[in-house]
């Protein structure tokens, strides 16, 4: 791999064997060297394997202002939280977590505290997403010798989870606040009677999520289901009190958020608290 652009004494972009741009980061990799060199095989720590170029263009900033050592950890988190999700990453969380963790490594040093109003509900709709940003917490205390105020698992948490669903940050809220409440409305519905340690549950949960972002991402099931005239008045007639319990849902989304769930939305709503309901 030859070198095309030394970032800093760390860090240098280089064409691999495929003529395709890369990023690699190792202590001392780019020391010395020029436009042209071959790498130093032995000195590469992490290979930054960025498709998008526009995004490669921010990562390349972030590594040139952030110190290596936040830039190594953060990207040995990307790889903890990648291999404990099980689901593609948007490739910008390296980018918005190394410059989320500068910054609050920045704003500790400064006595500077942000609390998270979302904490509660992070906690309850996104238990997973706030494990990891415990976990990246706790790593940034041990490596970094920085002692980072619970909240901020939270804010990493809103990463993970923009990262897996593929949003941007100004939506967490709203979808987090949307999941919330649905999942709430069912609780309340079923008189606090639903088992919320079941496998079905879960799935109930990630089917609010991924319904939260289609509605703010303005993308709708196609209409499959309802077309069928049978299945339409089988789920219905059947499922009658989960599918009005879905309409619970809808009126709050419509009066909260001005948006529609689609008759799609409605029926796969209705069978996923048909399951949860016992």
């Amino acid at each position: 791999m030859k070198i095309i652009k030394i970032i800093n004494n760390n860090i240098v972009c280089v064409l691999d064997e495929k003529r395709k741009e890369q990023i690699i980061s190792g202590k001392g990799i780019g020391f010395g060297k020029k436009y042209g060199d071959e790498v130093d095989a032995e000195k590469i720590q992490k290979i930054y394997m960025i498709t998008d170029s526009a995004l490669r263009k921010r990562l390349v900033e972030c590594l040139s202002e952030i110190p290596y050592e936040y830039i190594k950890l953060t990207a040995d988190l990307v790889d903890y939280i990648s291999a404990h999700t099980h689901t593609t990453l948007n490739e910008s969380l390296i980018i918005s977590l190394s410059d989320h963790i500068a910054f609050a490594i920045e704003r500790k040093k400064q006595g500077i505290a942000f609390s998270n109003p979302l904490m509660d509900s992070i906690q309850d709709c996104f238990p997973e997403e706030l494990s990891l940003g415990r976990y990246c917490v706790h790593e940034i205390q041990d490596k970094l010798g920085v002692s980072l105020h619970e909240d901020e698992a939270g804010f990493i948490a809103m990463h993970i989870i923009n990262a897996r669903l593929h949003t941007n940050m100004g939506q967490i809220p709203d979808i987090t606040k949307l999941v919330n409440a649905c999942a709430e409305i069912a609780d309340t519905f079923y008189h606090g009677k639903i088992d919320k340690t079941t496998i079905a549950y879960d799935r109930f949960l990630v089917h609010l999520k991924y319904l939260a972002k289609r509605l703010f991402q303005s993308q709708e099931l196609p209409n499959v289901l309802s077309r069928d005239e049978e299945i339409l008045t089988f789920v219905q007639l059947k499922f009658k009190k989960h599918y009005k319990c879905a309409k619970c849902m809808q009126d709050y989304i419509l009066k909260n958020f001005a948006k529609t769930i689609s008759e799609d939305e409605m029926l796969t709503l209705a069978i996923h608290l048909r399951k949860i309901s016992g």
